[in-house]
């Protein structure tokens, strides 16, 4: 009984249900439209805000009513939000299919992300039922032409021009589409045509200068800027492309005025005052610059950002204090503003902070991928770290996304400096030198590039005009004395480096130099000494010199002499490990070992933390052949500083060259000393040579090729480099180096090996 109840009670219930869900039906179907009604009444009153609410009411109340949805994406696009105005426009079109316009949007949005395809599919569907519609010609006139066929291209806009022939946007891709065609004539009519039609879009004006500076017609395209600037009062943009002209023209004080006229026509634009400033900083303009930024500051809605690019500007300008005042003020408003932590990124490699730096722009660079100066600045930090792959990585990105960035260029150049490629070098160096013509390290660069190509006469030229610029600087003296020995010009080469020591007597390379030439005209040894003692008496703390004399004291064979030289070379620089060496040896021949290590011992006795008693120590141990003995008195040198460089270089060498060796720890070690002492061959050789055993040939052959560089004399750097060069199967090159090295009258080690290996390399 109770269940034939129950059921006859939900029989009965059935049609009240169905009257009840038709009534709701009703109430959303009437509701909809009340709020579509509404918003088309906000949009006549241009209240957009208020129109977009009952438009989401209206689709909440259908979500397949195709024109709220319409409605509602042309808002978003009108607002600038992009994805929500796609997603919009994609369901109208689908949910009502005669809707071409929604379409024809949908279809430009698919063009836009490169979805060819989808693309094309909505324009044929608005083609399907519209032959003539111009809009979906027009689109798919773009999508040919985006594919390289210019004919179909060009038929689907004259059949869009047919159907409306007083459209001027329709003339301006056509336009495009000839002038990729390489027929500029009929280009230049179709831009002119789009002109015509249309004088009050400054898009037309625009379109054509760009054509006409494309086809170096700069007269032409100065001349419509005028007429731009005359039918635009209020646009700075015919004066932004006047300035670009003039910068093309090299003609920095016509782009200076047009940029200026361009700010008092649009004073208020925060974005033009950062091109100026910008301007102004690669001129070279520092102090017309910062009043821009300064300006700036005073009307900036968000005053942030102008602080985060004044913090970049003093910085490249070496205003250090000044950059990380406004750095902070910047990142305590906004600790995530991008220009911010570029300058952050800076101060990390300014503090040897390499990896931190690192970190900073590879997060930046999620957010901003195509950002040149992020890749220049990874590039810096990985050039630091010694990875000159990963930073010319860096630097061809950075210069993909800033073709103009000189310093990418200049950086670029240098590394291919350093690593022996000199033709890319002066291609990299001349780049950065066209872009910015004060660029003095990038002039030194491509000087140097010419010397070590061995165009000695163009090479000169260079080093001299650079002296008239900056008479004093001894790099540049340097270079020019090689380049006259090059020239075999021997008495200009003299004057030049005996010039460069009279500015700076301590300079040990130069004088090396100076004494080769001395002997090389004919002077006896005894005159060298005296030569050198002379030279000593103006600079006695410079190790260097002190070294070169013990050098020919021990060559006179006055080795008591020698020795105390040697020991006055270790207390001026401790860091530099040949004097120990050299010490070393010749405590070990005359058979004082024993002495000497007494010595040593009974000074770590009275200070334990003496490091040049162990670096004695080590040095003897590894000069009578105990070398784990050595290892020892190196690893305890390295406890007392951790980065000693002379015991990590001997320390790095010693593991590398024993059985078995641990090369991650050697690289360490040979890495830790080239930091502290980048310019010492010797450790420079050790670097190179762990590379060498670890297979790393090119890195090798890069460290080799600086050693080289820093000490033609030494022939057993010319002999390592010949070995990377083979390991990088680079085998004439290799055997032209050996021959070198086998030509130098100084002895080596090696000399019987690399007579063997050149024999052997030439037989194969």
């Amino acid at each position: 009984m109770h269940g034939r109840k129950i059921l006859t009670f939900s029989l009965l219930c059935l049609p009240l249900l169905g009257m009840l869900f038709l009534a709701g039906c009703s109430d959303n179907a009437k509701k909809k439209e009340e709020y579509y009604s509404k918003a088309m009444a906000y949009l006549e009153q241009q209240k957009e805000k208020e129109a977009i609410i009952e438009l989401r009411n209206a689709i909440q109340a259908d979500p397949k009513y195709a024109d709220a949805r319409y409605q509602l994406g042309l808002l978003y696009l009108k607002s600038g939000d992009i994805r929500q105005a796609f997603g919009e426009l994609q369901r109208a079109s689908t949910l009502d299919p005669k809707n071409l316009d929604a379409k024809i949007k949908t279809a430009e949005f698919y063009l836009l992300s490169k979805k060819k395809e989808d693309a094309r599919k909505n324009i044929e569907d608005v083609l399907s039922l519209a032959p003539e519609n111009k809009d979906a010609l027009a689109l798919l006139a773009n999508l040919e032409l985006i594919d390289k066929n210019s004919t179909k291209a060009l038929s689907a806009i004259n059949k869009a021009i047919a159907a409306s022939p007083e459209e001027d946007r329709l003339y301006a891709i056509k336009g495009r589409i000839l002038a990729v065609d390489k027929q500029y004539p009929a280009a230049e009519t179709a831009f002119l045509k789009a002109l015509e039609l249309n004088g009050n879009k400054l898009s037309n004006y625009a379109t054509l200068v760009g054509f006409y500076v494309e086809q170096k017609e700069n007269s032409k395209a100065k001349d419509l800027l005028e007429k731009m600037a005359k039918a635009f009062p209020d646009s700075a943009q015919p004066y932004l492309q006047m300035a670009s002209l003039d910068l093309r023209d090299s003609n920095v004080e016509a782009a200076e005025q047009h940029l200026t006229t361009a700010l008092k026509v649009d004073p208020k634009n925060i974005k033009l005052k950062f091109a100026i400033a910008d301007f102004y900083s690669k001129n070279g303009k520092f102090s017309k610059a910062e009043q821009v930024y300064l300006d700036a500051l005073k009307t900036a809605e968000q005053p942030e950002e102008v602080e985060a690019r004044l913090a970049n500007f003093y910085f490249d300008f070496g205003k250090f204090e000044q950059a990380k005042e406004n750095l902070d003020k910047a990142l305590s408003k906004n600790d995530k503003n991008a220009q911010a932590k570029l300058a952050q990124a800076k101060f990390f490699l300014k503090e040897g902070k390499n990896q931190e730096a690192l970190d900073t722009v590879t997060r930046l660079l999620g957010d901003y991928p195509k950002w040149g100066e992020l890749y220049f600045v990874k590039a810096v930090a990985y050039s630091n770290q010694k990875d000159f792959n990963l930073a010319k990585e860096a630097l061809s990105e950075a210069i993909k996304f800033s073709p103009g960035f000189a310093k990418a260029h200049a950086l670029l150049g240098l590394l291919a400096l350093q690593e022996g490629d000199f033709e890319v070098a002066k291609k990299e160096a001349a780049t950065a030198l066209k872009l910015n013509a004060r660029d003095f390290q990038s002039a030194l660069t491509l000087a140097k590039a010419v010397l070590f190509s061995k165009e000695y006469e163009t090479a000169a030229k260079m080093f001299n005009e650079l002296q008239t610029k900056v008479p004093e600087n001894i790099e540049v003296l340097g270079s020019l004395g090689l380049a006259y020995i090059g020239l075999k010009q021997e008495d200009k080469a003299k004057e030049t480096f005996e010039k460069l020591l009279r500015l700076q007597p301590d300079n040990a390379k130069a004088y090396t130099f100076l004494l080769r030439l001395k002997k090389k005209a004919g002077a006896s040894q005894d005159d060298l000494i005296a030569m050198t003692e002379a030279q000593l008496a103006k600079a006695p703390k410079s190790s260097g010199l002190h070294i070169l004399l013990a050098n020919l004291y021990l060559g006179n064979k006055q080795v008591e002499k020698a020795l105390s030289l040697y020991t006055k070379a270790q207390e001026l620089d401790p860091n530099n490990p040949q004097p120990y060496a050299m010490s070393a040896l010749i405590l070990t021949r005359q058979g004082k070992k024993d002495q000497a290590i007494a010595e040593y011992k009974e000074l770590l006795v009275k200070q334990p933390k003496a490091i040049g008693a162990y670096m004695g120590l080590g040095s003897i141990y590894e000069q009578s052949g105990e070398r784990e003995l050595a290892k020892e008195e190196y690893i305890k040198a390295l406890k007392i500083n951790p980065e000693f460089a002379p015991a990590a270089n001997n320390l790095a060498w010693m593991i590398a060259e024993s059985e078995n060796p641990d090369l991650g720890e050697a690289l360490r070690l040979a890495m830790v000393a080239k930091q502290q002492k980048p310019d010492d061959v010797h450790i420079i050789d050790t670097l190179g040579w762990v590379h060498y055993k670890r297979g790393s040939y090119s890195l090798a052959r890069n460290e080799f090729f600086q050693a080289v560089e820093k000490n033609e004399t030494m022939p057993v750097l010319r002999y390592h480099l010949a070995l990377a060069l083979y390991g990088e199967e680079k085998k004439q090159e290799a055997i032209s180096e050996l021959e070198k090295t086998l030509a130098q009258e100084q002895p080596f080690a090696e000399k019987a090996k690399a007579q063997a290996l050149l024999q052997q390399w030439k037989s194969e």
